[in-house]
C-alpha cells in the first residue's frame, strides 16, 4: 500500500510543481519583451518643403497577439536614415495570430537636397525610399 501512494506523489510532485510556477504574475516570469520588426511596405511623398513635417506609413507584422507598436529606432548616418519599428510583446498566454501592422513616423529636416531612409526587412536586406527636401 505504501508503494502505490509513493508511487502517485512521485507523478503528482512534477504536476504540483506545475501549477504552483505557472500561477506566477507576468512581472515574475518575464512575459514582456521587445523586438525590431521586419518592414513589409512603406508609403510616403517623394518631396517636401524644409521643416514640412513627413508623414511615412510604415507597414510591419507581430508575430503574435500580444504584439503592439511601441516605438522606433532610428539611426541617421549623414543623409541616410534607418527607421526600424520596436513591437512590445505583453503576455505569457498569446493567441498565434500573425497581425498586420501599421504606424506613421513623422520626419521633417533643415537639410535640402535628398533624403534616404532604410527600413530593414526579414531577409537582412533593405527597403529603400528618398525624399528630396526643397525650399
Amino acid at each position: 500500500m505504501n508503494k502505490k501512494i509513493l508511487k502517485k506523489l512521485i507523478y503528482l510532485l512534477p504536476m504540483m510543481t506545475l501549477v504552483f510556477f505557472s500561477c506566477r504574475t507576468e512581472n515574475e516570469t518575464g512575459c514582456t519583451y521587445f523586438i525590431s520588426e521586419a518592414v513589409s511596405q512603406v508609403s510616403m511623398p517623394d518631396s517636401a518643403f524644409v521643416n514640412q513635417p513627413i508623414n511615412i506609413n510604415i507597414h510591419y507584422n507581430a508575430n503574435n497577439g500580444c504584439g503592439n507598436f511601441n516605438n522606433f529606432n532610428v539611426n541617421t548616418i549623414n543623409d541616410t536614415i534607418v527607421i526600424s519599428p520596436v513591437v512590445k510583446y505583453e503576455g505569457c498566454v498569446c493567441t498565434m495570430i500573425f497581425q498586420n501592422l501599421q504606424s506613421t513616423y513623422l520626419y521633417s529636416t533643415s537639410n535640402l537636397g535628398y533624403m534616404y531612409f532604410k527600413f530593414p526587412q526579414s531577409d537582412a536586406r533593405f527597403l529603400m525610399d528618398s525624399v528630396y527636401i526643397h525650399q
